[in-house]
This record gives structure tokens, sequence and C-alpha cells, in this order.
């Protein structure tokens, strides 16, 4: 069966109505999403209103459709008709052909454009980090926030910090530092930290680094930018592919070099290992998916390789895990699941979303609707006993905090699995 290239820029409208048809068929035949998320429900449920004949479901049916995906792409591995079967039925992508059209329809505003260029207000917030993180605190000033940068007034948003983890790595102290560098390093890594964790999460970023080093590996600070993913947002594949070359252009040298990239953020080492290579195919887009790590993931590989060191000085004690979407779809296992146990907690995964990804949940149009996703995440967690609560994503972890994952422990946040096991091993932050 030939199937179009969801991502190719000469995609017609007429191309993406008949392709959309045929997915939404094999939808209505399987429904083994249902539920998965609000882009489901709603597209089922109109199937159901046109009596299973898509080409019934109206201009603002198919708009609604694609209006309430995130892009978790769950329903990616949900699906039993992915590639290499030959339906090769790819939602995601999809969804994004939809984004793209529906921008080209109705426009994208400037606020939304703004948001998801990540490195420019992270540059821009650094330098008026305690005004900018007062005026975001201040619930009066935040209907003014809202109706400027489209950003819900009850959302809660990670500080900005002064110095990012990039000033932080090249000019920390020499306390922070591994006391003995080893002659031969038992691995060398690149650091893709994410804009995220380089501005405003910087505490991961910091605890990545610490607990490489303590394990000897050698860590480096490539040139980088935003991994493009807060662009799929309005189906900005231009943008998306830019940033994909980019990268690829300043890792590529470093894996020739024989070091690995590695990224705290499941989201970022998503787009590396796969995303990509669709939007920059070749040989270096290739050879860096190939070396691209998540960090629990690397650490479990030296761990299996003998070379981890379990020298941890406390146990974490129980551990409620949510495990972000974009770490679930790399389809690597519960490799931060095992690191934390290594470190000798016992641990409890909960596979629910939290519904933020990224731009998504924190606007005006979508955040109530984001927040009824986290809810579901928050009951789960709340069901196991816990002393701590972990996820991968620090957007998942802001997520979860305002839904209440910590509301039984007042002050408490949700950790990342690398901050626990640096805890674990008794490295001050």
């Amino acid at each position: 069966m030939k199937t179009l290239d969801l991502f190719a820029p000469a995609l017609t409208a007429a191309e993406l109505d008949n392709e959309s048809n045929r997915i939404y068929e094999i939808c209505d035949g399987c429904r083994r999403c249902i539920n998965l998320c609000p882009s489901f429900n709603t597209l089922l449920d109109r199937i159901d209103a046109v009596d299973s004949d898509v080409a019934k479901l109206t201009a603002g049916d198919r708009a609604r459709v694609a209006d309430e995906c995130y892009y978790c792409k769950l329903c990616y591995n949900h699906c039993p008709y992915t590639p290499p079967h030959h339906y090769a039925l790819d939602f995601p992508k999809l969804m994004v052909a939809w984004k793209r059209r529906l921008a080209q329809d109705r426009g994208v505003s400037w606020q939304d454009r703004l948001l998801a260029k990540t490195d420019l207000m992270g540059a821009l917030a650094r330098w008026f980090a305690p005004l900018m993180n007062a005026t975001m605190a201040l619930q009066p000033l935040r209907p003014l926030v809202e109706r400027l940068l489209g950003i819900h007034r009850r959302r809660q948003v990670l500080s900005f910090q002064r110095q990012t983890l990039a000033t932080w790595f090249a000019r920390r102290p020499a306390a922070s530092r591994p006391s003995a560098a080893p002659s031969t390093p038992r691995g060398k890594v690149a650091l893709f930290a994410s804009c995220l964790v380089n501005y405003q999460a910087t505490d991961v970023g910091k605890a990545t680094i610490q607990v490489l080093e303590r394990n000897g590996v050698e860590v480096v600070w490539p040139e980088q930018r935003c991994c493009g993913m807060p662009s799929f947002d309005f189906g900005d594949l231009a943008a998306i592919k830019q940033a994909a070359e980019a990268n690829v252009k300043a890792l590529k040298p470093w894996v020739d070099r024989g070091y690995d990239i590695v990224s705290p953020v499941p989201s970022c080492s998503l787009m590396l290992k796969r995303e990509y290579l669709a939007l920059a195919p070749g040989e270096a887009a290739q050879a860096v998916s190939q070396r691209t790590f998540d960090v629990c993931e690397y650490l479990m590989r030296m761990k299996r390789a003998g070379h981890l060191s379990e020298a941890f000085e406390r146990k974490p004690g129980r551990v409620a895990y949510q495990i972000p979407c974009h770490l679930r779809d790399q389809n690597i296992g519960f490799k931060s699941k095992e690191l934390m146990e290594a470190a000798g907690a016992t641990v409890e995964v909960v596979e629910r979303c939290s519904g933020h990804d990224g731009t998504w949940g924190a606007k005006t149009a979508t955040f109530e609707l984001s927040m009824q996703i986290a809810g579901k995440a928050v009951r789960e967690l709340g069901s196991v006993p816990a002393d701590l609560v972990a996820s991968d994503c620090p957007l998942s972890a802001l997520q979860l905090e305002q839904a209440g994952a910590t509301a039984q422990r007042p002050g408490a946040r949700v950790l990342h699995p690398i901050q626990i096991v640096r805890d674990a091993y008794g490295i001050a932050p």
C-alpha cells in the first residue's frame, strides 16, 4: 500500500484529506487508543456521530482533533499498524501535517511563535530573571501576562536562572569538580542539556554532570540549540528541520571523536534519536541517532559493563515514578527505575501522561484540559505509598506538582531520577 510522506512540503489539502480518511477508517475499526488522549476521544465520538462515514467529518471536527493533540506519541507505540505494517499508520505525523495546514489557514499568533523560541526566551529572561520570576509569581499580574503571552493565569512556570547551566559548567568552582579525573575515562559524553535545563531546571543538568563524573565519565559541552520540539505545536517543519540540521552538524564531530550524546530530557533525546532521521536524513543524522542516550539509559549501560559505581551512601526509600511519554516512546524499558533501584530505592512505575507537553499545557486554550489529564496521573501516584515522587521531564514534574502530586508532603518537589541518584551518592547539590 502506497502511503504519503506527511512531512513533505508539497502535501496538498486533497492528499491530506484522503490520507486522513484512510487512517481514520483504520482507527474506527481498531479503537485501541480510546481514552488515550483527548484527540482520540473526540475523533471516535465524532466518527460514531456520522455512523462511521469518516468523509462526513466536518472541518471543525478535523481541526479539533488536531488542536487536542499534544504530540505525546503514545498512540504510535499503542498502534498495531505502524511501519513496517503495510498500513503504515503514523498518527502523530498526521497530526503534525494537520497542525501545519491549520497554521496556514488560520495563521499563527505571535505569542505562539515567541513561546516556541525557547532559546531566545531563555537568553532574554536570564538577564531579568528576578523580575520575570516575581511577575509570574504575582497573581494580580497574571491576567495581564495571559493577555500578552497567552499563558494561562493559573499556569505555574519554571523559574528562570541568572546563571545558565552552560555558564556554571564553564566556571564552576574546583570544589564541584571530581577530585581526581581518571587518566582513561570510562566514557566520553557530549551533554545535550536542552534549553529547559540550560535556562530553568539547571539542577537537573548539574546532577547529570555530577553523577556522570562520579562514575569516571568525561563530560563536554558541545554547541547546541533547542531541539525543535516546541515547533511541532503548530507544524512548523521548516523551523524543526533547521534545528535538526544545526544540531546534527554540531554533534557529529563529537561522535566521530568517540563521544556519546547524552540528554537528561526525554523530548530532546527522542528528537535526536528518531525525529531527526526524518527531518534531516543522512549519514550524519544516523550517526548521531545511534550514539544518543537518555542519561539513565547511559548509566545502566555502564552498570551492565561493570563500570557503574555502587558506592551509594544513603537509600532513597520508596519512589512513585511517572515515566514521561517521550521516554516511553523510545522503547528502552524502564532504565530510570532500574537505576534508582540500583541506588537502593523501591520504585513503583506509573504509566500515565502528565498532559503538559511544552507550550500546549501552558496556553490559555488548553490549560484546563491539560490539568484534567494530569489529574489521572496524580490519582495513580497518590495510590502508591512513597517517600519521593519522580519524573524524567522537568515540565512533567512541574505539572504533577501543580496537580497535587506532592500535596501530602508540603514543600516537596517532584524530582528527576538523576537527582535522586545524586543524593544517594551523597553528592552535594
